[in-house]
């Protein structure tokens, strides 16, 4: 919309299409927009039926000139929006029908600007790598969020324990699980592309869905390649998304690791031996990992769009028995300068 929209007429002003309107009484109404909320009382009939018609109507009675203030207050909290021509439709429709949701989504939070965001992910690209449950759930969900290009870097078969709704399916038992991951992102978004960048690129994000610390080498070759990196873990009644790092501009997991160094003199011992997988591989549960997913796919979107993520300098980590959501923040270290060596950090540790 042209920069002039914020000085419309009220009568070329119409309900936001995210937002509703309640009546309360005779003379007050309620607009809703996704978790805000405006009571707007004495605003006459006229500006009522003005901003809720589909289409303008000509004979209608002028909007009173003591309204237009109110009016435009709300148009610049989002709650109207200028009409939009038949141009403007085809700007703002989805990128995809299956998509209308999310646009709808978006509008609450970004108003006019959702419809661009929408079509900019589309040009997004995520590499997922990971082998339990949340790695290829978490794949289809941004995938079915618009994501335009998600693709698995993963081998080895799938296990029928990494099962999970929305994810890998039962009967991908003993397939490759790189094939299984791109079937699932294809179920959700069947236009979404799975194939891999080329070496000498590098996706807009990486996230780490690992069953266990991230080795060392692999550490330090996102830093080399300056690549945003998400890390995801899951245990068995304990989960923890973040911290989202963006090499050079936030801390990384050495500095974590350095951090809980000058709180427990063991942890390097520890963390040496956290290095090591499992016997029995992990374990957790299906809601959990669920929960997860959703928690770490709202980040990597907030990401993608442009926003701040709450787990840059920081994770947010929820675990039993009171299950709330908690962020802790993990500062750059003095002696880290987040390219050197270190030990890899399990992020399901107990934290010291």
């Amino acid at each position: 919309m042209a920069d002039d929209a914020l000085h419309a007429a009220p009568p070329d002003l119409a309900l936001s299409p995210a937002a509703r309107l309640l009546w309360r009484g005779p003379d007050a109404v309620q607009l809703e927009l996704g978790g805000n909320s405006v009571v707007v009382e004495g605003l006459p009939l006229p500006a009522v039926r003005a901003i809720v018609a589909r289409e303008p109507d000509p004979g209608a009675a002028p909007v009173p000139a003591v309204a237009r203030p109110a009016l435009a207050a709300l148009h610049r909290a989002g709650y109207l929006w200028p009409r939009t021509t038949d141009d403007d439709d085809a700007r703002l429709a989805p990128p995809a029908p299956r998509l209308a949701g999310e646009l709808r989504a978006l509008q609450a939070r970004h108003g006019e600007a959702a419809a661009e965001l929408l079509a900019a992910r589309r040009w997004a690209s995520v590499a997922i790598e990971g082998t339990g449950r949340v790695a290829a759930h978490l794949a289809a969900v941004l995938a079915g969020a618009g994501v335009g290009r998600v693709y698995p870097t993963t081998t080895g078969a799938v296990r029928l324990a990494q099962a999970a709704p929305g994810g890998l399916l039962p009967g991908d038992e003993g397939a490759p699980r790189a094939r299984a991951v791109e079937a699932a992102v294809r179920r959700a978004a069947p236009e979404v592309d799975t194939t891999p960048l080329a070496a000498d690129h590098r996706p807009e994000l990486t996230v780490l869905a690992l069953d266990g610390p991230l080795p060392e080498e692999r550490r330090d070759a996102l830093h080399a390649a300056d690549a945003a990196h998400l890390c995801v873990a899951v245990g068995l009644d304990r989960g923890v998304v973040g911290p989202l790092v963006v090499p050079g501009l936030t801390s990384c997991l050495r500095c974590a690791d350095l951090i809980r160094r000058d709180h427990d003199p063991a942890w390097s011992a520890l963390a040496a031996q956290l290095a090591t997988p499992p016997r029995y591989g992990p374990a957790s549960g299906v809601a959990l990992a669920t929960v997860v997913t959703g928690v770490a796919a709202l980040q990597a979107l907030t990401f993608l769009d442009g926003g701040e993520p709450a787990v840059l300098d920081a994770t947010l980590e929820f675990a039993e028995p009171d299950w709330r959501l908690r962020r802790r923040s993990w500062a750059v270290h003095p002696e880290c300068g987040c390219t050197a060596g270190g030990p890899a950090t399990d992020p399901l540790a107990a934290p010291p």
